[in-house]
């Protein structure tokens, strides 16, 4: 119970005091019994000078030869007798034995008990704590807390019982489910059928644009505990590969995007972004796909960009010597399904997920947005696959065996070609003919009326039937403003719709009165073409009804809705 409270009655009232000062002495070395070789100890000063902070609440014993104890209880004085043994472990890893992590590890004076460093590492992480709001002993916990962190990763992947060191990215966590030679696949039992996407690695490249590293004020305090061992790069090689990389400024063939136009953005005091650069992005790129591929010839990576990264990707590689791909390894180029969408309409087919064989059904981002939906989505895809079966089935059934020969050599064709020609996926996209337009249609028969046998059609009839097609669409423009100006129009709204009204009705008229000379005399009576009455009949207000005394409308909604029979491209 070394770090227990206890309080002493000093007549009036109970006070706070500290079990050192009763005489509490902790031994280290022989389960608890003082060293045999210890006559009188010598105590060092720590050269960081620490000091004793005189709280009132604080109970803290102002004697040098106390070592200052931090723990989830507080701060303990305690008086802590190290084992003089000529086999005796050094002071820091007796301190280790005691559960006791030392602040330094020459002449420790402040310790740190596991407890508080593991506590302090869950309230970082599930509360976003900083050590400067912790507690007061910022630069020990700072400096502890990332060696408790190292530690930890060492247990965790498997070192505490290995004598080699780490090698770079051995302290990364792993997804699960891609192949890695020797630890969830041996390559040895390989089968020549299986496919060839079933030993793929997938990476997604990605920078987060807010992430970023200020310049240390003391550079030569700055110590890298897991230099490139992590997700992070060996600094001193990376800065070399920058020293030589540039970035090239290709003009790009697609839309903008903010990978791009940021990627060269000002980096005034900072030591490194999130907004990654072509040159960076190629060096971890290299690194990730060189980290246990031995034997993997095949690999997938996404990135918002890759319709442009990818393009010279290869040739970069082969001018740089600090990047190297896995030889004979073949990179599929993707592009998330959030972000192809916002790519020209070629890119989808080119780069999406969903048209590379064994991409699966990923979104092609870092940590799958879609995971926490996975149990819904499962019971939806059960379903869904017999539906697709179903409707795979049927386009099988109706279609002739030369065209389903034909499919198949083309989606053969295209998925082999993809990496070298991107185009040959064109083949899985909408093939849409477009149509002439009004303008066109109307120059071919101007341009035509004069090759047609007299009698048959007149000169000047595609212009006729031109503005034909245009007063329909200032009927339906008519149409559309009368129903904006809902059930109280003005009196000025009312003069401009009856004199457009008026207007047009000339312009049909003359229209029709020229439809003779074109149609012949069979033409019918005009009576059946005057909708314009009806229409006028829709939009006339009943100046009595919107008077002030009654200025609502009749409820008929009806009333714009006259339909526009004024169809002369069909006679």
């Amino acid at each position: 119970m070394p770090f227990h409270w206890i309080s002493q009655w000093t007549g009036g009232f109970f006070e706070d005091t500290s079990l050192t000062k009763i005489g509490l002495e902790i031994h280290l070395g022989h389960q608890g019994k003082p060293c045999p070789e210890v006559t009188e100890e010598s105590y060092d000063t720590d050269d960081e000078g620490d000091y004793f902070t005189e709280d009132p609440w604080v109970p803290l014993v102002n004697d040098p030869r106390t070592t200052m104890v931090v723990d989830t209880s507080g701060l303990h004085s305690l008086m802590i007798r190290f084992c003089r043994c000529t086999n005796a472990l050094s002071p820091d890893m007796q301190l280790f034995k005691m559960g006791l992590f030392p602040a330094s590890f020459t002449l420790p004076k402040t310790a740190f008990t596991f407890a508080v460093l593991d506590n302090f590492l869950l309230d970082h992480l599930e509360c976003g704590t900083s050590a400067m709001n912790y507690y007061s002993k910022l630069r020990e916990l700072m400096r502890v807390g990332r060696q408790w962190r190292q530690l930890k990763q060492l247990k965790w992947h498997g070192f505490s019982h290995e004598k080699r060191q780490p090698k770079a990215g051995e302290l990364a966590l792993f997804c699960p489910a891609c192949p890695q030679p020797g630890v969830n696949v041996n390559l040895a039992e390989k089968n020549a059928a299986d496919p060839a996407w079933l030993y793929s690695r997938s990476l997604v490249m990605d920078g987060n644009f807010k992430a970023e590293h200020m310049f240390p004020a003391n550079l030569t305090d700055e110590v890298a505990l897991t230099d490139g061992l992590g997700f992070m790069v060996g600094d001193a090689q990376y800065k070399m590969h920058l020293a030589k990389a540039k970035d090239v400024v290709n003009r790009s063939d697609c839309n903008n995007h903010r990978a791009v136009n940021q990627a060269n953005a000002s980096r005034h005091k900072l030591e490194a972004m999130g907004i990654g650069g072509q040159m960076n992005m190629d060096y971890t790129l290299c690194q990730a796909l060189g980290y246990n591929t031995n034997g993997i010839d095949r690999a997938l990576t996404f990135y918002d960009i890759n319709c442009q990264y990818h393009k010279h990707l290869q040739q970069r590689v082969d001018e740089s010597p600090y990047l190297d791909l896995p030889w004979g390894m073949e990179v599929t180029p993707g592009i998330g399904l959030w972000h192809v969408h916002g790519h020209q309409d070629k890119c989808y087919v080119w780069y999406a997920s969903n048209f590379i064989t064994g991409a699966a059904r990923i979104d092609g981002k870092i940590m799958e947005t879609t995971g926490k939906f996975l149990c819904r989505k499962f019971k939806e895809a059960v379903q869904g696959v017999q539906n697709s079966q179903y409707a795979f089935d049927r386009l099988i059934e109706t279609t002739d065996d030369d065209t389903l020969v034909k499919w198949e050599a083309e989606a053969a064709a295209a998925q082999d070609d993809r990496l070298n020609n991107p185009s040959a996926m064109d083949i899985y996209e909408v093939q849409l003919t477009k149509e002439p337009t009004r303008k066109q249609q109307e120059l071919h028969l101007l341009n035509h009326q004069g090759r047609w046998p007299v009698g048959e059609i007149h000169r000047g009839a595609a212009m006729w039937l031109a503005s034909g097609i245009t007063l329909e669409e200032v009927q339906v423009a008519l149409l559309i403003d009368v129903k904006k100006l809902g059930k109280r129009p003005t009196d000025v709204q009312k003069l401009a719709v009856a004199r457009r009204h008026d207007r047009l009705q000339g312009q049909i008229d003359e229209f029709v009165r020229v439809a003779v000379t074109f149609l012949g005399d069979q033409l019918d009576d005009y009576d059946e073409l005057d909708l314009m009455t009806v229409m006028l009949d829709a939009v006339e207000l009943d100046y009595a009804g919107s008077s002030d005394d009654d200025p609502d409308w009749p409820d008929d909604e009806d009333r714009y809705d006259a339909p526009v029979k004024f169809t002369p491209e069909t006679w």
